[in-house]
């Protein structure tokens, strides 16, 4: 009867021709294949590097369960309390599944000290998960709180899901976000092979399967197993594993030591052996009306998915209208200007590389793509690009519904950089949230709006952004707001080159490529000299055009045109020497010194004989010389000079030399704290009060 309805809907289809005796071997072929893909999924349980999370187990019994996590501290004077905080568990909980209990809970732990904490497993919202509350501080991204408080065992993108309402650019102080922190329960058939917990793990640089295997006992191939991950797949930073356990090993007893050509260590009696063959498991009769159940849906599935395409190739042939092009469905394109030569037709189409422009849009899978305006927009916004609305430059303050933004007028190609823009989500990145073709010869792009303008005019005593709001009156930068500005600018930095694929070089890193919105956060935008960072497989990227900003650009590039992502570690060590001084990258002479023979030079010389000029206490003399002098000394020169010897050590004359912008994240990140709390103390608060806030 079944095989009745189906002909009598397909008609005509081949499937017509199929006898009785085909299908049952059709259906004979499709339980072979379903018994003999049995035994393997039942040990590739989760993916791994889902951004998600991993996904609820079917078993009702497997959707809850307590298991723990492996966590590291990610920095020095972390305490159980803290990290309990963290978790939203009690000290106690922590230092009694770690084997610490014998230790203070307040007491400070050292960096990267290895921890268990307990997790409450939960399904939810198909993800296996542990819900814990944070409440937002200054200086909180999804991003940043990923990878330090919680060490990894979330990412950004599953924080984005949970927290949908929240504004993943300008997060509230005082807010409280849903942190998922990553977990899975075992299924029936991973407990009955000796697996009790699921152990959540983050992978650290340089780690590989074998490390993580060793250090917890169990073999290569169940840990790639349990994630479904090939045993010689190069793991990603920051991404987690679930460790097949039957019993927690101590902390004490593990292998912190990277494993080479040594096999594994000799796990306890409960685990597994790692040479022992992996464990078959072997289906009773009473398994075999699963397995016709998931022959008949699979064949069912196909059937339904051959209909599925032959109406749609039906509509597609009764459909006679042809779609418009992009332009022709949407007023995008403005008229010919009065007393122009150029038709009307001529002007409101526009030129091959704008087509090109708008035909790369949709090849950008997995982006976030700008809006597009029309012409008419973009004039209602700026009230017909009115000089009250002028910004500097080609660059136009605008609102549209509601919402402020700045509105550049760009010529030429700009297809890469609106490619870059449209694949990197960061809050320290400019978001490009519009554009519109104005013709044959303008773009316009569509920023969100930085309402402090450039740092380099907050910097130089010049006015941001709108003549009206901010002319002339920008009050000094504090300290701690400086201090901030520069870990923005490399948090910025470091997404580029470590996570986005692939991953960019800037190239163009400047004061004036980088924006200040209303709380004074840092937003690096201009990705129009960005270019794709070279992989280690294609080797370094040269170039003979050498372009950029004197004082910005690295002795690699100027001398032999090498681009790699030190040369935007340089440029932000000016960047951060700028910070410091209030002064411009290159240092130029006033009339009468010049008169006197005093030469231009540039900040990365100056800090160099600053920090090398003898004894200390005649650094400390010089570097207090050289720090901006309206701070009025309201800042701590031990922090200052911390980082003004990390400022120099980004501008080494050797590229080698110079950090990761993950690791000037990190030491920034501590430098913020420390200058945070001596901006808390009761020394610096009664000194403030004489500092006067005034314009520059």
């Amino acid at each position: 009867m079944a095989y009745s309805r189906y002909r009598h809907v397909f008609g005509c289809s081949p499937l017509h021709d199929m006898s009785r005796t085909s299908i049952k071997r059709v259906l004979a072929i499709l339980m072979l294949w379903a018994a003999t893909m049995g035994p393997l999924t039942t040990m590739a349980q989760q993916n791994y590097n889902d951004t998600e999370g991993y996904a609820c187990n079917a078993a009702p019994s497997s959707t809850s369960c307590s298991t723990f996590a492996f966590y590291r501290t990610f920095q020095a004077g972390e305490s159980l309390r803290k990290v309990g905080d963290y978790f939203n568990k009690t000290a106690a909980a922590v230092a009694n599944v770690s084997g610490m209990n014998l230790l203070s809970t307040t007491a400070s732990l050292k960096q990267t000290q290895a921890l268990y904490v307990p997790l409450d497993c939960r399904c939810l919202n198909a993800r296996s998960q542990m819900q814990v509350s944070h409440t937002i501080v200054k200086g909180d991204t999804f991003w940043l709180l990923s990878v330090t408080e919680y060490g990894g065992l979330t990412r950004y993108q599953a924080m984005m899901a949970s927290n949908p309402s929240k504004d993943v650019y300008n997060l509230t102080i005082g807010d409280t976000i849903t942190v998922p922190i990553f977990c899975a329960c075992p299924t029936a058939a991973q407990v009955a092979n000796g697996t009790n917990y699921l152990v959540t793990t983050t992978v650290y640089p340089s780690e590989t399967l074998d490390i993580i295997s060793a250090r917890f006992g169990i073999s290569t191939t169940d840990l790639s197993r349990a994630n479904n991950v090939n045993s010689s797949s190069i793991l990603d930073v920051n991404t987690t594993l679930l460790v097949p356990l039957a019993t927690l090993p101590p902390l004490a007893t593990m292998d912190w030591a990277p494993v080479t050509s040594q096999p594994p260590p000799s796990p306890p009696a409960t685990v597994a052996s790692p040479n022992a063959a992996p464990a078959v498991i072997t289906k009773s009769a009473s398994q075999t009306p699963l397995y016709i159940g998931i022959a008949v849906g699979a064949f069912g599935l196909t059937l339904a998915a051959v209909f599925a395409l032959l109406l749609l190739f039906k509509a597609s042939r009764n459909s006679g209208t042809k779609p418009k092009d992009l332009y022709e469905s949407h007023e995008y394109y403005h008229p010919a200007p009065t007393g122009s030569t150029r038709s009307t037709e001529e002007m409101k189409r526009p030129n091959m590389v704008h087509l090109e422009l708008l035909a790369g849009m949709s090849d950008m899978v997995g982006s976030e793509k700008p809006v597009l305006l029309s012409h008419e927009e973009i004039q209602s916004a700026t009230q017909g690009f009115s000089p009250e609305n002028f910004i500097q430059g080609s660059v136009y303050k605008g609102c549209i519904n509601g919402q402020l933004v700045a509105i550049k007028q760009m010529k030429g190609n700009m297809t890469q950089e609106l490619k870059i823009l449209c694949q990197v989500h960061h809050s320290n990145l400019v978001k490009l949230v519009g554009l519109c073709v104005g013709g044959s010869e303008n773009l316009y792009l569509v920023y969100e709006y930085a309402k402090h303008g450039s740092l380099n005019d907050c910097l130089r005593n010049q006015a941001a952004i709108g003549r009206t709001t901010f002319s002339q009156s920008a009050a000094y930068l504090p300290w701690c707001s400086r201090v901030r500005i520069a870990l923005d600018v490399a948090s910025g930095l470091e997404y580029i080159h470590n996570y986005t694929n692939p991953s960019f070089v800037h190239k163009d890193v400047k004061t004036s490529n980088i924006l200040l919105d209303e709380n004074f956060r840092a937003k690096v935008a201009n990705f129009g000299m960005a270019k794709s960072a070279a992989s280690a497989d294609a080797g370094p990227l040269l170039t003979r055009h050498i372009t950029g900003t004197q004082g910005y650009m690295a002795p690699e590039y100027l001398e032999h045109g090498l681009v790699t992502v030190k040369a935007d570690v340089y440029a932000f060590g000016v960047v951060v020497l700028e910070i410091l001084s209030g002064k411009e990258a290159v240092v130029r002479p006033e009339k009468d010194e010049e008169e006197q023979g005093v030469k231009e030079r540039a900040l990365s010389d100056i800090i160099v004989d600053v920090l090398n000029a003898g004894t200390a206490e005649l650094q400390t003399e010089q570097l207090r010389k050289f720090i901006d002098p309206q701070l009025h000394s309201a800042y701590p020169i031990e922090i200052a000079s911390s980082i003004a010897s990390l400022a120099m050590t980004c501008i080494d004359p050797d590229p080698a030399v110079r950090p990761s912008m993950k690791d000037v994240t990190f030491a920034l990140s501590k430098m913020l704290a420390a200058s945070l709390e001596w901006e808390s103390t009761a020394e610096y608060g009664s000194g403030m009060s004489t500092v006067p806030i005034e314009a520059r």
